[in-house]
């Protein structure tokens, strides 16, 4: 054999040789995902709770005044001299302002008898009643005829809340029973459900409650704010945290993703009861409390999926 055909076997089986690594290499198996126990996807999982159970709804509200003075002209004229200002605390029997005669103005020598006594073509309007100014509709100087509405004296105490309950819910709206009222910055003040109007507005069939406040707060009239007054009470709920809760786009269906081992987690669908901010009630299945429900990371998992879990 000569050195060119040594030179060309070696060449041969040394292609051979690479031709059966390549193979081996191709045809090796990888190692599968589910072969390593550190694959899935991480979640948080959290516990179901049992627990009392209040059901709310939440109305929007008016702040309104029951007693007020309404000061009206007694005789036209032009208003001489007002002795209070808006927001001033009114006391029964204080001079609110006088009015002076379209007569006298015209002629001050005038002078009329008004039963024993003489009259100047002055008429002082004075308060009958405690309370807060808080309606001034005309200045010194302006002219005002007889029964025009002056100004209103609005008595703090008599404040109520007046609230619009859909028909559907006055049968649960239980009298002397607490609210909590959520003020327009922020602060939460509790009020007593007082009394009923007898009476349903035609057009949005809701009847009007009074609700008189607990706590001792100075609030204007008209103000709005937001109800919320318990309906029911469920004992013994069983609960599970909102962000457990998947939905179809429709929200037609609801089911929540549990363990049933360290790695493996399955679709159970849930029927839905009460709702609170953070709270859902789970009305059927029912679950046990050592049971893990995925809190995170559960949107878009299939029905079984693989899933690391941490608290």
């Amino acid at each position: 054999m000569t050195r060119f055909d040594r030179l060309v076997r070696e060449i041969v089986i040394l292609l051979i040789f690479l031709s059966i690594m390549a193979w081996f290499m191709t045809c090796s198996p990888e190692p599968k995902e589910a072969d390593n126990p550190e694959s899935g996807t991480p979640v948080l999982v959290t516990n179901p709770k049992r627990m009392d159970l209040t059901e709310t709804i939440d109305l929007n509200a008016n702040t309104i005044f029951l007693k007020k003075e309404i000061v009206r002209a007694t005789f036209p004229g032009f208003i001489e001299m007002i002795n209070k200002n808006i927001g001033d605390e009114i006391r029964s029997g204080d001079l609110l302002l006088q009015i002076r005669t379209k007569e006298s103005v015209a002629d001050d020598s005038l002078k009329l008898t008004f039963g024993a006594a003489m009259f100047q073509g002055t008429i002082p309007i004075h308060i009958e009643s405690n309370g807060i100014l808080t309606v001034l509709n005309y200045h010194a100087g302006d002219f005002v005829s007889e029964g025009e509405e002056i100004a209103i004296i609005a008595n703090p105490s008599s404040l109520r809340i007046t609230l619009n309950v859909p028909y559907q819910y006055v049968s649960r709206m239980n009298l002397h029973r607490q609210c909590r009222i959520f003020l327009p910055d922020g602060k939460v003040v509790h009020a007593t459900i007082q009394k009923a109007i007898p009476s349903v507005d035609p057009v949005s069939q809701t009847q009007t409650f009074l609700l008189r406040l607990v706590d001792h707060v100075n609030l204007p009239e008209n103000l709005n704010v937001n109800a919320r007054l318990p309906l029911r009470t469920i004992t013994n709920a069983q609960m599970l945290p909102l962000s457990t809760i998947l939905s179809t786009e429709m929200q037609d269906q609801f089911w929540v993703m549990k363990l049933i081992n360290d790695s493996t987690a399955v679709r159970i669908d849930i029927d839905k009861g009460i709702e609170t901010d953070s709270l859902v009630q789970i009305i059927h299945p029912e679950f046990n409390l050592t049971d893990k429900i995925i809190s995170d990371g559960g949107y878009g998992l299939p029905d079984t999926a693989r899933v690391l879990s941490t608290r």
